[in-house]
Parts: C-alpha cells; structure tokens; sequence
C-alpha cells in the first residue's frame, strides 16, 4: 500500500476515489429516478455497467490530464476536462451496448447514458471545484498532503526550480536538497537547501532524506550522460521527474507537464507487463488480418499500378534493423525506379543525424516514380508491412525500423528506441511528421517516451492520430 500511496500520490489517490464515489451516486440517482421505466433484469445490467464505468473512469480521467496539478488548480479546464472525459465513457458505454446487441437494454440505455455524462460532468465539477479544491488546500497548508523533492542539479535549472517551489506553496511540495557532481557546490546551499554529491551516490542520498520523487533539473549536458543520470536515478525506485530542454519536445508534443509553470516529463518506474505484451500482440494479429482482408482489393490495384508503370518487382525489401538491433527483412511497395543509386539518401540520413537536423524526407527526389508519390504521399507504400506484423518481427505501433546505414551512424543513446518491437506508425511519426520543428534527436525522445509509457490505451491514441495522417496525406513525399 505504501509503494501504490507513493506512486499515486496521496492527493491524487483521494481525488480517484472521489470521482469513483460521485460518478456510482449519478449511476445509483438516475436509475431511481427512472425505475418505473425498466424491469428488475436490465435495472440489474445497467448497475453492472454503470460500476465498471465508474472505475474505468480513473485512467480515462488520466488520459485527460484531470489528475494533474496545473489542470485541477485551474477552473475552466477542469470543467472542459471533465466533458471531455465523461464523454469518452459515455462512448465507451454505447460501444459496449452495442456488442452485446440486447434490443431492449439498448433502447432503454441511450436516454440513461446521455444522463450518466452529463449528470457526471455537473456534479464532478461541483465537487471538484466546490469541495475537493478547497480541502486540498487547507489539506497542503497543514502540511498534511505534501511531497518530498530530491532535485538533481544544483546549475541554472535547479536554482528555478527551488525558486518556483518557494513561490508556489499551493503546489504542495517540499524541497528536500540537491545532488551534484561539482566538488565546489557539495556542502553548500542552494536557496536555503543543502546540495549533496555526488550523483552515483542518488541512491543513498534518497535513503537518508526519504523523498517522494526525484527531479533531474540538469540542462548544459550531453544526452547520453543525462540518461545515464535518469537510469541511475530510477534505479532507486521513486518517480523520476525530468525537467530539462533536452526533453522539451516531449512536453511541447504531449503536454506531460503537470504544473503550468515547469515544464516536466515523468517517467514510469515499470517496464511493459507481460498483460500489456499479450494484449498489444494479439491486437497486432487481430488488426493485421483484418486489415489485410479489407485492403485487399486496394492492395492488387497498388500492385498493378507499380506493374504497369515501371519495370522491376512489385514489393522492395530491405535489411533493416529491429528490436534489440536484430535485422529482419523489411517488405514496402517499390516507390523508385529499379536498380537506383542510393547514395543520395546515405548522404541525406548521415547530415540529419549528425547535425540533428529536421526529420524530412528528400525534396524532389527524381528516383520516386509518379505512382510512389502518391503511395507515400498516403504512407500506401507501407501496407506490404503488415505481413512483418503477422510475423511478429513489427507491431502496428512502436519506433520505426531503420536501415542498416543508418543504425551505424548512431550514437548510443539513439540505439536506445530498439528496445521493443518497432512498429508501422508511432508518436513521433503522428506529432511531429516532417515538421520543421521536429529533430532527429527530438524523434528518438519521443520514442523514448513511448517506450517509456506503452500502453493499450496510448496505441489506440496512435491508432486515431494515424487515421487522418494516412486520409490526407500530411507529411507524405
């Protein structure tokens, strides 16, 4: 109980708890009120969903950020977060319904359902703003809901940080002290704070002062040493919270800051869970047949159309590189005109990665033919992948694959995005595909970042990111 309390975090484990107990009121209000309509059976069956929507609630509600600080101290958000989040319950629901195609449940559950996310949506904002708000703050005045902060770095970063955390005693946090590895800052303060040192000693720092979650607030530093830091920091088992500019691309593209004013990206102290594993697979499987049986007749006209207007084999394959840097062979539709020299593109790779540069494809390459405009103006080129999926060397989600070429112009960290399967779309590709603003190095944190928070509901986020990418062609060549 202590590890989930300190995971979750007190107020946010009270603040779930509260959102459970209101929306089961709204469920237990609205079929009192409408009882006469219905017979005991279906009184019965829409209490079962209504308890399952109750809880599935919480990680809903996560996903819409109604768990975090700077969302929960601002009003207006709150009540625009709370639609947004009874919405997709209210959703999740008629789906529901639906698969079980019980006529008289669902005739009778549609008026229900409209009163569960609207009746949902005004009395969690009436509790949350009313109530919960104002208890939370007598709560973190009297010191009774706080958290302990070990912030790594005692440069530029962590000096705003401490700053920030002084300004703010709404936010509810505690300071402990600083880690660095400067010899001339170790036994000194830092606003008040002691600095310790050095940074391979995180871990027996964080048993002496007990804190809650580690900041690394570190920016003049190479990306590898920092996620040399990261690891060192998560070793220990606490959250561990980066706020750095190396990092900012995760918080301009996913918006994981949890207070308005610093900028932050957690991350997870777990690695994907062997459920988490064989729910992704089987939908790979799933979704990877399916696909294929309706794209089929899309996929012999492509066929026909590279055929017929250029010569060579219908499909490219190449070596590319996979999970844990094993090679697999890689399937697209051809594109180029066969037999082209692919110096050109070793050239192209080579400069963005070493000057981490944007992440856009070759402008007016004259080896694409008029048909391979058009299949990677839509990403078409990449459906031959799903028999990679089928054969478990891709998923549908994760990093992307990359030539042979260009894994050897890597750095270390950069290898870092092999860790699990790759994938045919993923949150680089649907935040930041060919945008000016994306580097080589700002797709691999997102990768990172992927990793990092994989999840089911985090795919079917991808999933519907990637339909109107694949639609109208933004970012294709």
């Amino acid at each position: 109980m202590t590890t989930i309390i300190r995971t979750v975090g007190h107020a946010k484990l009270l603040l779930a708890l509260t959102d459970v107990l209101i929306l089961l009121l709204v469920a237990l209000l609205i079929i009192g009120i409408r009882i006469e309509f219905t017979e005991y059976l279906l009184q019965a069956n829409e209490i079962l969903l209504f308890v399952a929507s109750a809880v599935i609630a919480v990680p809903i509600f996560r996903e819409v950020h109604l768990y975090r600080h700077k969302v929960f101290a601002a009003g207006a958000d709150q009540v625009v977060n709370i639609g947004k989040g009874m919405l997709w319950l209210g959703i999740l629901q008629a789906v529901i319904l639906f698969f079980i195609k019980d006529l008289d449940l669902l005739a009778y559950s549609r008026v229900n359902i409209l009163l569960f996310i609207f009746g949902g949506w005004f009395f969690l904002s009436v509790m949350r703003i009313g109530v919960m708000r104002k208890l939370f703050r007598r709560l973190i005045n009297n010191h009774v809901i706080t958290r302990k902060i070990l912030a790594i770095g005692a440069g530029h970063a962590g000096q705003n940080l401490a700053a920030h955390i002084n300004q703010s005693p709404e936010l509810g946090l505690s300071l402990r002290g600083f880690v660095d590895d400067d010899p001339t800052k170790i036994g000194k303060k830092l606003l008040g704070k002691p600095i310790y040192g050095p940074i391979a000693q995180v871990a027996t720092v964080a048993q002496h002062l007990l804190p809650d979650e580690i900041y690394v607030t570190i920016n003049s530093i190479e990306y590898n040493r920092l996620l040399a830091i990261v690891e060192e920091c998560r070793s220990t088992g606490l959250p561990v919270t980066v706020t750095t500019n190396h990092f900012r691309i995760i918080q301009n593209k996913v918006g994981t800051s949890e207070f308005e004013s610093i900028p932050t990206f957690t991350l997870r102290p777990r690695e994907i869970g062997p459920s988490v594993r064989f729910i992704k697979r089987s939908m790979d499987i799933v979704g990877g047949l399916f696909l294929l049986l309706i794209l089929s007749p899309l996929l012999l006209a492509i066929a026909l159309a590279v055929k017929l207007t250029s010569s060579g084999p219908v499909l490219y394959k190449s070596n590319v590189v996979g999970k844990h840097g094993k090679l697999f062979t890689w399937y697209k539709f051809r594109t180029m005109y066969n037999s082209t020299d692919d110096t050109v593109h070793r050239e192209h790779l080579r400069n963005i990665i070493s000057g981490n540069s944007s992440t856009e494809k070759l402008k007016n390459d004259r080896r694409i033919t008029s048909v391979g405009k058009i299949l990677r103006k839509y990403s078409l080129d990449e459906l031959p992948q799903l028999l990679n999926v089928l054969r478990g060397e891709m998923s549908l989600i994760g990093p992307r694959p990359c030539l042979q070429y260009e894994y050897e112009c890597f750095d270390e960290w950069h290898k870092l995005r092999f860790q699990i399967t790759p994938g045919m779309t993923g949150l680089w590709q649907v935040l930041g595909r060919n945008k000016h603003d994306v580097t080589f190095n700002d797709s691999v944190m997102l990768d990172l970042y992927y990793i990092q928070h994989c999840s089911i509901w985090l795919d079917l986020k991808i999933i519907l990111k990637t339909i109107p990418i694949v639609l109208f062609g933004r970012g294709g060549v």
